[in-house]
């Protein structure tokens, strides 16, 4: 066969770990296309540390790019560490109380915005570089006596394990894994509060010690890349949102200082974590700033091509990248223009493919993958995709895009039928539509529907559309479109609104009768 099926090419998957899992790191690295915002020198030499961005934006993927890239290096120490996943609701508990000294369920955990878990979650991270490697394979540090005494340290604290936040703690303080041979702590035990009877340290004051001894200590020659991926709040319930703010904003200044460290010291030791636009809003909401470390020592990954030619959206960069790539790895060759050959060139009332494309999407790149992917299912052993794929996958692509926006909005919806009641209110919904139809909307859909009802008792028509236009769900319309998601950051309701194009289908949006 001397040509590529376009089902049998490798777009990737919607989460870049299955990616990598799925087709390996050199077709991963071949794909990857290297947007130039991402900046990627300054990351690997240390003077940026946040990979900022919306949900799907692709900062999964820039920080297992980064990985991957220092793999290639077999003398580095690389750790990856998903917060999300590695840690759950107990853990977090724990280093709630890690700061406190009274003891906290997750239903009943301190509100104080001041309280600080930074020194925590450094030893966590220095708990990480020295327990990760053994001086016959790595050596990040001199072997001197301050080096034994921090390993000895963490050992007994941490009981080997690199999963830990923190160490078993009942009213602020660790009981240490010790037996007879506790004389490395004759020098620090004071400093850390060590009770003889109880084998008991003060958590606090053991955590900064544990800095101290990081500070002190003499840099060998392997390298270390630890990168912190999924900084995402936890969706579950609102005290276990406002919990994870806390944990989440006192990670990002532990990411700062352990890097300022490690600079001033001359370590080779870079930190490096991705973090949701959401997140950096919500923990700044709660009046916790972050904003200069976050703007001084991090990137905001942004799609959307603003003026110009949109043929030259990164976007479409990316699904060339993707043809080219998986042609180069599957032994075709290398097609210059993938639009003339793998696509119809106009579709619906004679639109230019790759702009169809683009208004299908919220401009990130899991919406591209998730399209192409859907595409593959109906394409059989066709070399192209025809315009009528596109029109089959519309209500799957729907209906995947919409189910994913409302796995996020139950935290401001949280009733048992409130995103029923907002899938029945903008169902059959005329576009364009303004405030004052809404109105009327509610009141007739009110009238047939009790949740809807109760929906709008409890939340202002305002409000609600407002939190629709931040998920990009509507905008307004015009000579000019507004949405959040092109950077437009206010839904301003005396204008025409619509529901954005993608999600049509899903609600069975009808044009407005003129």
């Amino acid at each position: 066969m001397s040509d590529l099926l376009f089902k049998d090419i490798k777009f990737g998957k919607i989460d870049a770990r299955h990616e990598l899992q799925d087709f390996g790191d050199e077709l991963y690295m071949t794909s990857f296309l290297q947007y130039d915002r991402y900046r990627i020198n300054d990351f690997l030499d240390g003077k940026l540390y946040y990979i900022c961005g919306r949900k799907g934006t692709g900062k999964t993927a820039f920080l297992q790019y980064l990985k991957c890239k220092k793999n290639e290096e077999p003398q580095n120490l690389i750790v990856f560490i998903r917060f999300k996943s590695e840690f759950d609701s107990t853990e977090k508990a724990s280093l709630i109380q890690s700061s406190n000294k009274d003891d906290n369920t997750i239903e009943n955990l301190p509100t104080d915005s001041n309280m600080s878990y930074v020194e925590a979650w450094c030893a966590y991270i220095v708990n990480c570089i020295v327990s990760e490697y053994t001086s016959g394979e790595y050596a990040v540090f001199k072997d001197d006596r301050n080096f034994n005494i921090l390993q000895k340290l963490l050992k007994v604290l941490y009981a080997d394990k690199r999963d830990r936040i923190v160490p078993t703690l009942k009213h602020g303080r660790a009981l240490l894994s010790i037996s007879s041979e506790k004389g490395f702590l004759a020098e620090i035990e004071g400093e850390i509060g060590f009770d003889e009877r109880t084998h008991q340290v003060d958590f606090t004051r053991t955590a900064k010690k544990i800095i101290s001894l990081f500070k002190s200590l003499q840099y060998d020659r392997t390298p270390v890349y630890i990168f912190f991926d999924e900084l995402e709040l936890s969706v579950v319930s609102k005290k276990e949102f406002n919990r994870d703010i806390k944990i989440v904003r006192d990670l990002i200044l532990a990411v700062e200082k352990m890097n300022e460290i490690s600079k001033e010291r001359g370590f080779e030791i870079k930190i490096i974590a991705s973090i949701r636009s959401d997140v950096v809003d919500n923990i700044n909401a709660a009046g916790m700033e972050i904003n200069k470390c976050i703007e001084d020592r991090g990137i905001k990954i942004d799609w959307y091509h603003q003026g110009g030619d949109y043929h030259d959206s990164p976007l479409l960069k990316l699904i060339e990248n993707k043809i080219q790539a998986s042609e180069q790895e599957l032994g075709f060759e290398k097609t210059e223009n993938v639009w003339e050959k793998y696509f119809p060139l106009k579709i619906n009332d004679d639109i230019d493919i790759q702009k169809y494309i683009l208004g299908l999407t919220w401009q990130r790149p899991r919406d591209i993958i998730r399209m192409m992917s859907l595409l593959q299912s109906y394409t059989g052993e066709s070399l192209s995709v025809t315009k009528e794929a596109f029109d089959r996958i519309m209500r799957d692509y729907s209906s995947a895009t919409w189910n994913e926006i409302a796995e996020e909005l139950k935290l401001a919806f949280p009733g048992s039928r409130d995103l029923e009641a907002i899938k029945q209110f903008l169902t059959g919904i005329e576009v364009p539509f303004t405030f004052q139809y809404l109105q009327k909307l509610v009141n007739k859909k009110s009238e047939i529907y009790d949740y809807v009802s109760d929906f709008f008792k409890k939340n202002k028509l305002i409000t609600f559309l407002e939190k629709m236009y931040a998920w990009g769900v509507i905008g307004n319309s015009g000579q000019r479109m507004a949405f959040t998601f092109m950077g437009d950051s206010t839904l301003d309701p005396t204008h025409d609104m619509i529901i954005h194009q993608p999600l049509r289908k899903f609600f069975n949006v009808r044009s407005r009768r003129k």
